[in-house]
């Protein structure tokens, strides 16, 4: 299927993001400046929109089968969970930076909720990432009832090749949900190149577009150094040679975002295969608002759109219980 094309007329963003860009301070470039300062600038950046952590019952640290992780219960007995695997193109992103997303899902969705430290690249390149993912999936279906998966950004690519290793395991997981997911390294899509055209001077910001472009491209190159494995499907979802039979699926997506057609396409693709599939856009949005829980309105709303299809995914599959009674 052919990649989605950047609508035509002139992109424009929703006005708190216009804010939040005027207001944003540059960061450094990834294919120059060492890892350490990449990780700090990210880590600060996250922080600083993420705002005060709502309360769950408890959090407490977890090693899922010698994968770290933090586990949220939003009360406490929960036997369901989502594996929540954060963003930060494989390089960046830890359990802090991931600590609001993980409380608010948990408390929307009522499940428990398993934030996964996964390896980073470029020490730990790609498979390492997706093997912690897969293991934390492994412990957790030995340890609750119920397991679904779910990522923003790189993480949304972790869960969605956890996916299709469920369905080729045949593993039952409840749902997979996607923010605005990585899902195809393939450099030169219709969709890709007309981002960088019509994006070129998006918000008044020159240079986004091609940044973009040449962002995302440093990001394959350092999670999958051979270009020969970039398409297998555990690396590029998209290049799965078929997706019948994966977990149902929520993507979420911004209007502005270099990713939203990749996502599109695979809607479509899983909507032909039989699986069933929600996409949610937010008009005007960009990259990363998922978590931006003090400056964009419309993250509180999409952690509800995906907590909400998170909850009722483990509703349709809660066991029939045969209840005894000696009277």
């Amino acid at each position: 299927m052919s990649a989605a094309s950047p609508r035509e007329s002139p992109p424009r963003p929703h006005e708190q993001v216009q804010a939040f860009l005027d207001s944003s301070g540059s960061s450094p470039d990834p294919w120059s400046a060492d890892i350490a300062t990449v990780r700090a600038d990210a880590r600060q950046k996250v922080l600083a929109v993420s705002g005060e952590p709502s309360s769950v019952a408890s959090v407490e640290s977890i090693d899922a089968g010698g994968v770290p992780g933090r586990l949220y219960r939003p009360t406490g007995g929960e036997r369901q969970v989502l594996i929540w695997a954060h963003g930060g193109g494989w390089m960046h992103g830890d359990l802090d930076t991931a600590d609001g997303v993980a409380r608010a899902l948990a408390n929307r969705a009522a499940c428990a909720v398993l934030s996964v430290d996964y390896r980073l690249a470029p020490e730990h390149p790609f498979p390492a990432g997706f093997d912690d993912t897969w293991t934390a999936i492994t412990w957790a279906r030995r340890t609750f009832d119920s397991v679904a998966v779910g990522g923003d950004s790189s993480g949304g690519n972790l869960a969605a090749a956890a996916a299709l290793k469920a369905r080729d395991e045949g593993v039952e997981l409840a749902a997979q949900l996607l923010v605005y997911p990585v899902l195809d390294s393939t450099e030169d899509t219709d969709y890709k190149i007309g981002f960088q055209q019509r994006y070129e001077r998006f918000a008044g910001r020159p240079g986004f577009g091609s940044s973009s472009y040449r962002r995302l491209k440093h990001i394959w190159e350092t999670y999958v150094p051979d270009p020969a494995a970039r398409k297998a499907s555990y690396a590029s979802p998209l290049h799965a040679q078929s997706v019948y039979g994966v977990a149902p699926a929520t993507i979420i997506t911004a209007e502005h975002d270099f990713l939203r057609g990749e996502a599109e396409d695979y809607a479509r693709r899983l909507q032909t295969a039989g699986v069933p599939v929600e996409l949610h856009e937010y008009a005007g949005q960009i990259h990363g608002f998922f978590e931006m829980f003090t400056v964009m309105t419309d993250s509180h709303h999409a952690i509800g759109v995906a907590g909400d299809a998170v909850r009722r995914a483990f509703q349709s599959i809660q066991p029939s219980r045969e209840f005894s009674c000696d009277r």
